[in-house]
């Protein structure tokens, strides 16, 4: 076969331009660290790359996700904290409410002074927890807010009085409290002190005569928790001796704290405005009892700084705008637009591996229930009623016509009327204590049940978040050995190419030289 020189030109060419490129090759894999440029270098590595890329990209978006969620966990943990917990040097704010309740609920170490000034504190506490503890916040958002991050759980500002909400509660049997209350026929009689059964609403001045025709809104009133029971509900003020104006005159006895068993075929209830108490008879408490609790439905507006958010708290629905009228005693709202809020599953999720969530959130409702705010609040309204008669009036009570002391016979009666009404004061007063110890015992359990459950999670949390930094460093070692360039190696192939590179060149140099002139000479 004959080789020209134009077959030895162009092979040793070809055989120059295919070391150059695996020369140029090698320096680019040294220059950019990366063992290929371009996917069609080695379609198997850039395959494999781009899956590696993948989970690792989602391993570093789980990652902030398990941050983020534990940061929300910390702040409410904070709260938890302040309200259970405590620290060794700082009791929590339960602890210090159960304790300071136990001494004011002590008999002959404790007169209606102290028993008021303890509960003094208590509000402090009380403000605390409520205030500023249920009301915390990340990155301006509410933790204990449920879905309404926005809203506040506990209101820090009055709202305008035209924003009006039907708030639903519900209350077992167990909620119906055996307490002391107050009737004072005249201000120079002597208070008379009565059992009443009562179930506590953490609003006053609520309404139960509201009509809204509106399929969607349901209407307030009192039934059964079976549904099966309709209650007529009184409204009055806790000072009433007046019955509802539909009803009957009423007997000598008559009080808002009487409720008479039945009118109309219907069972009794007395809501009292000024002081959010829902009053029933025995026959009244039996029935409830018998049927599961009671479903509660009133429209509240004026809502105030410190009351609670019924957006957070409650089942409620927002009337907004409409027309009023008023006939028989009943407000008729038309045309109003509504808007509803349910506290039911407002579970804020975080994903933190493909289709696995986890709850970040504890809810305001769960946390420090609507029934611990009532029963405190009204604990504290109770004490804020014991007002003890004047005693220029009772003095002077005594001076009249009734009586007629005066001297040394004035000075003993008016002191015997006020040290027995003072000592009935403080008796109620240390009952209705004693009934809160109970009661807070099982707030703070529900609280504690709470707390347990956000430990559980932020412990899985931090379990989680271990994992995907393990997975991060794994998945990152692993795209590194996939398509980062062994140095060391490809140095040594390096100098390989650039050898065999020179040594073409030399060899083609010397090819190249020769031609038929030169063997002619020869």
């Amino acid at each position: 076969m004959r080789v020209t020189n134009s077959m030895i030109y162009g092979g040793a060419m070809n055989n120059i331009w295919r070391n150059a490129r695996h020369l140029n090759n090698l320096v680019v894999s040294i220059e950019t660290g990366k063992k290929i440029q371009r996917p069609s270098d080695d379609p198997l590595l850039s395959s494999r790359a781009l899956r590696y890329r993948t989970i690792l990209s989602e391993a570093e978006q789980f990652l902030r996700n398990t941050q983020q969620g534990m940061a929300w966990m910390e702040v409410s943990e904070a709260a938890f904290n302040s309200i259970l917990t405590g620290s060794p040097t700082t009791p929590s704010l339960m602890n210090r409410i159960y304790t300071r309740l136990v001494e004011a609920a002590q008999t002959g170490t404790n007169e209606l002074p102290d028993q008021r000034a303890i509960l003094t504190e208590l509000r402090q506490y009380f403000d605390q927890m409520f205030g500023v503890d249920m009301n915390q916040t990340y990155l301006g958002r509410y933790v204990f807010s449920g879905f309404h991050t926005n809203q506040p759980p506990v209101l820090k500002t009055d709202w305008p009085a035209e924003r009006s909400f039907v708030i639903t509660q519900n209350f077992s049997a167990s909620t119906i409290e055996r307490a002391i209350a107050f009737h004072r026929q005249s201000p120079t009689h002597m208070p008379e002190d009565f059992y009443i059964n009562v179930i506590k609403l953490p609003f006053t001045n609520v309404d139960f005569h509201l009509n809204v025709p509106n399929a969607d809104v349901p209407q307030p009133g009192i039934t059964s928790a079976d549904g099966a029971i309709n209650f007529h509900v009184i409204t009055l003020d806790s000072t009433d001796m007046r019955p509802d104006p539909l009803l009957p005159p009423p007997s000598p006895q008559h009080t808002a704290y009487n409720p008479d068993d039945e009118y109309n075929g219907l069972p009794v209830i007395h809501f009292l405005r000024d002081t959010g108490e829902l009053v029933m008879s025995d026959a009244t408490r039996d029935l409830i009892n018998n049927h599961g609790g009671i479903n509660v439905v009133y429209e509240k507006n004026n809502l105030r700084a410190g009351e609670l958010n019924p957006i957070v708290y409650f089942q409620s629905v927002e009337l907004i705008g409409g027309t009023l009228t008023t006939a028989g005693g009943v407000t008729t709202i038309n045309g109003a637009t509504t808007q509803h809020f349910d506290t039911a599953g407002q579970n804020i999720q975080m994903e933190v591996s493909p289709m696995a969530y986890i709850t970040i959130n504890a809810h305001a409702r769960d946390v420090l229930t609507a029934n611990l705010f009532s029963d405190l609040r009204r604990l504290f309204d109770f004490a804020d009623s014991l007002v003890t008669s004047d005693p220029r009036v009772i003095e002077e009570y005594f001076r009249g016509p009734a009586h007629q002391l005066t001297g040394d016979e004035l000075i003993e009666a008016v002191s015997e009327f006020l040290s027995d009404e003072k000592a009935m004061f403080s008796a109620a007063l240390h009952d209705r204590i004693n009934n809160m110890l109970e009661t807070i015992m099982q707030h703070a359990s529900q609280a504690q049940r709470e707390h347990s459950n956000l430990g559980s999670r932020m412990a899985r949390l931090e379990m989680i978040s271990i994992r995907l930094e393990e997975d991060e460093v794994a998945f990152t070692e692993l795209l590194s050995q996939n398509e980062d360039t062994d140095l060391a190696a490809a140095i040594m192939r390096k100098s390989g190419a650039e050898a065999a590179f020179n040594h073409a060149l030399m060899a083609i140099a010397r090819t190249t030289q020769l031609s038929l002139a030169d063997y002619i000479n020869r």
